[in-house]
C-alpha cells in the first residue's frame, strides 16, 4: 500500500514536471528558469552521495533535509520530521555502512520551486569477516527550494533492486 502511494504522487509530480526542456531557440524565462532548477536539484543530489561517501550518512541526511522532511522506511513507518531523522540517523554506527548513489533523471515544475530526482543506491558494508557486501536499489527524492534558495529534500524514498547490469 506505501509503494502504491509513492507511485501515485510520483505519478502525480510527473505529470507537473515535463522531461524534455524546449530547444534553446523555443526557450522562454519559465523554462530557463526550470532548466536552471534541473541542474541545481542534480548537483545538490550529487553533494548529498559525496557526503554520505566521505562523511557518512548521518551526517549528509541531517545536512540535506527539510524541516517537514519525510523518509520512506522499507517495512516500516515513514520518519516524519526533522527531528526524528536526526534521532533515526544518530542511531547509525559511526564506521557503519556507506550509501553512495548516482542520479539517472532530475525534473523540476516550471516554477522552479519543487523537483524530483531518481537514481540508483549502493550501500556497502562489512561483515564479520571484514569482507565488504554491496546491497542494491533505486530511490527517488523529492526536492523543494527553500526561502534561502538552498535545496532541501522533502521527500525520500527507495527500495532494493538486484545488482544494476
Amino acid at each position: 500500500m506505501k509503494q502504491l502511494r509513492l507511485f501515485l504522487f510520483l505519478l502525480a509530480l510527473t505529470g507537473a514536471c515535463r522531461s524534455r526542456v524546449d530547444s534553446p531557440r523555443e526557450m522562454n524565462s519559465t523554462s530557463l528558469l526550470r532548466q536552471k532548477a534541473i541542474d541545481e536539484i542534480r548537483e545538490a543530489d550529487q553533494r548529498f552521495s559525496v557526503m554520505s561517501e566521505k562523511q557518512g550518512m548521518a551526517k549528509a541526511f541531517t545536512a540535506y533535509a527539510a524541516d517537514d522532511v519525510i523518509r520512506m522506511n522499507d517495512g516500516a513507518a515513514p520518519t516524519v520530521g526533522f527531528d526524528s531523522l536526526r534521532v533515526q540517523m544518530s542511531r547509525l554506527p559511526a564506521k557503519g555502512p556507506v550509501l553512495t548513489w548516482q542520479v539517472l533523471k532530475a525534473d523540476a515544475a516550471h516554477s522552479g520551486e519543487l523537483g524530483y530526482t531518481f537514481g540508483q543506491w549502493t550501500l556497502t558494508r562489512k561483515d564479520g569477516k571484514g569482507a565488504l557486501n554491496a546491497q542494491y536499489g533505486v530511490y527517488v527524492t523529492v526536492w523543494k527550494r527553500q526561502r534561502n534558495g538552498q535545496w532541501r529534500f522533502v521527500l525520500d524514498g527507495g527500495n532494493t533492486t538486484p545488482e544494476p547490469k
